[in-house]
């Protein structure tokens, strides 16, 4: 988790650009970290990985982006608002392949700025999967701000996530971010308690429902505070993660 913090927080001089492109060459995915993958969600080795897996094969890089001279935020309190998966070629994380990450950062929000960067995983010259995801960087706190409409979920919350269970997604996937992880830290971003991460929340609805699809969209709602116990509904090809019968953290489009 240090470590983690240590990354964002050792940056360069800012030099602001609205927009920017940075690219990466990428070692494949240690087999170590698949299988932890696969272990953490009970996914048998004929199941192919999920799409949301490309936001793991991509983190490394997209935390080099936060950091990156050019990123006009402190990385620290982003709040991850959407992310979406559109794959046009198979893709062998096994297999080494190029990141180029496109930011634009200069939507404005109530809240402060709206920063996406879309993720784009090349291998042998071709682009096979583009991952944009959408962040917001609070800029002032508005106690006005317009409360989510609440909704009745009828289902079973039989999904329990704990401390213990963010820090096994934080080794798998690399992301330390303290709110995942550390009641103290996650205060000081206004949070009750360390919360799951969202994209977990994305891989369990994906394997869960044995979703194959090359496009989907996660919105991320309220935060998943822990511990808690979480339940997934489903009508058609949309799903929604719930806890307490009422409170939405996550909404799913599949698109055929």
């Amino acid at each position: 988790m240090y470590q983690y913090i240590k990354l964002l927080a050792k940056r360069p001089q800012r030099t602001f650009f609205n927009e920017f492109s940075v690219e990466f060459e990428q070692k494949a995915i240690r087999a170590k970290q698949i299988t932890q993958f696969r272990a953490l969600y009970h996914l048998e080795q004929t199941i192919d990985l999920p799409i949301s897996f490309a936001f793991i094969a991509g983190f490394n890089a997209l935390l080099k982006t936060f950091s990156h001279k050019h990123f006009a935020f402190s990385p620290l309190g982003l709040i991850h608002l959407k992310s979406e998966f559109d794959k046009t070629l198979e893709i062998d994380f096994q297999q080494s392949f190029k990141i180029i990450n496109k930011v634009r950062q200069d939507r404005r929000h109530p809240m402060g700025k709206i920063i996406v960067i879309e993720t784009l995983f090349y291998q042998n010259e071709r682009c096979c999967l583009i991952n944009k995801n959408t962040f917001l960087k609070k800029l002032k706190s508005d106690k006005r701000e317009r409360m989510s409409k609440q909704q009745s979920f009828v289902g079973d919350t039989n999904f329990i996530l704990n401390h213990a269970k963010a820090l096994a997604y934080a080794k798998v996937s690399n992301d330390f971010n303290p709110i995942h992880i550390n009641n103290k830290l996650a205060k000081l971003f206004g949070l009750p308690n360390a919360i799951m991460h969202g994209v977990y929340l994305a891989h369990l609805v994906l394997i869960e429902k044995n979703i194959e699809t090359n496009k989907v969209k996660f919105d991320f709602k309220k935060p998943c505070v822990l511990p808690c116990a979480i339940g997934i509904f489903s009508e058609g090809n949309e799903h929604q993660v719930f806890s307490g019968n009422e409170q939405l953290h996550l909404s799913i489009k599949v698109f055929d």
